[in-house]
């Protein structure tokens, strides 16, 4: 069994990472610093990125975690997921998100290049020209880089830093459009709009904006998807007798051929409120107006991805044993929901 560190482990897809390392689809791996049960790592965590979440460790504390040798000669993998997560949130605070995802990277790159350990490196699609794709012309690995916002910028530099400095075995995953469950998933906007439209029918209103066009498809991915499909890439890149080109990258989600716009979605949502007898169709309507779409500020346009490179490897979606749909995702995002709408998110 390969021991592997992941950074931002109460993040949503460090947490799907963690789960299937407990099943037996993927015992290959255990995650050493996993908040599903206490270590001796437990102790510690210093770091909340969000009141509803657990306590992490820090990966801003340089000195501590490169002396830290007892628990780098375990471990065979970092999966670098940690970050400062989402446009508006990165605007918000673009120090911390340039410390958190710049610095931060480096940081991690040198606990690899020290102690000689292979890395994944999460970075974002946000970070490609909306210019150089269209509702024709979907993402793919080679579409032009052109950053529009702090967050892209600096996930970016992450990129760059992993690139050109990391000297051990290294891979580059930009996972598309990634949903997951609540309150895991505090950033994606379909869980964001799920979490307030319950929140309406049980009479507490609240507004969500959505800087989205609701008439533009996107490759929307459930997180479980995106999480198998990193532990694969994790398998090959500890086998030593597979081989990836010099700091291969990959886009992670959806093929652009099941991309869905947000009346598809709403319309998925509203059928699994009603046969869950939560409200009626006029009642799911009533609530959906507390949500606005804001169309002139949805830079990423037809944020769809072309899966080619994935299906050369055999990793498509639709290849996995453990695929979920997103009819699947979103009715366990509801429940997700469900079981925790007393956890008020940052953004209300």
């Amino acid at each position: 069994m390969k021991t592997i560190f992941v950074t931002g482990e109460s993040g949503t897809i460090p947490m799907q990472i963690q789960q299937l390392s407990c099943e037996s689809c993927s015992d290959s791996f255990y995650v050493i610093n996993s908040q599903l049960t206490d270590n001796f790592l437990t102790i510690y965590k210093r770091h909340q990125s969000f009141k509803v979440r657990k306590l992490e460790l820090d990966f801003l504390q340089r000195d501590f975690l490169l002396d830290f040798e007892y628990l780098w000669k375990n471990v065979n993998l970092i999966i670098h997921s940690g970050a400062f997560v989402g446009t508006d949130y990165c605007t918000a605070d673009p120090t911390m998100a340039i410390r958190t995802n710049v610095e931060g990277t480096q940081n991690i790159v040198d606990i690899c290049n020290k102690f000689n350990i292979p890395l994944v490196y999460l970075s974002t699609t946000a970070i490609l020209d909306p210019l150089s794709y269209s509702s024709s012309i979907p993402m793919t690995e080679n579409t032009k880089i052109n950053p529009q916002t702090i967050y892209g910028i600096t996930k970016y530099a992450g990129e760059l830093i992993v690139k050109n400095t990391c000297k051990t075995k290294r891979i580059i995953l930009r996972p598309v459009f990634g949903f997951g469950n609540y309150p895991d998933d505090l950033h994606s906007a379909l869980t964001k709009a799920i979490y307030v439209l319950y929140r309406n029918l049980m009479k507490c209103e609240t507004d969500l904006t959505i800087l989205l066009d609701k008439e533009i498809k996107k490759s929307y991915t459930r997180v479980e998807n995106i999480a198998s499909c990193i532990l694969n890439f994790a398998n090959r890149l500890l086998d030593s007798d597979s081989e990836f080109p010099e700091c291969s990258i990959y886009n992670i989600g959806e093929d652009y051929s099941k991309a869905k716009n947000w009346y598809q979605l709403f319309e998925i949502i509203q059928q699994e409120f009603v046969t869950r007898n939560l409200c009626t169709e006029d009642e799911f309507h009533k609530a959906l107006e507390k949500i606005k779409f804001v169309p002139e500020k949805d830079y990423l346009h037809y944020h769809n991805m072309d899966d080619i490179r994935l299906r050369s490897l055999g990793l498509d979606f639709s290849s996995l044993s453990n695929y979920v749909s997103i009819e699947k995702g979103i009715s366990l995002t509801i429940d997700s929901v469900i079981n925790n709408i007393e956890m008020e998110p940052y953004w209300l």
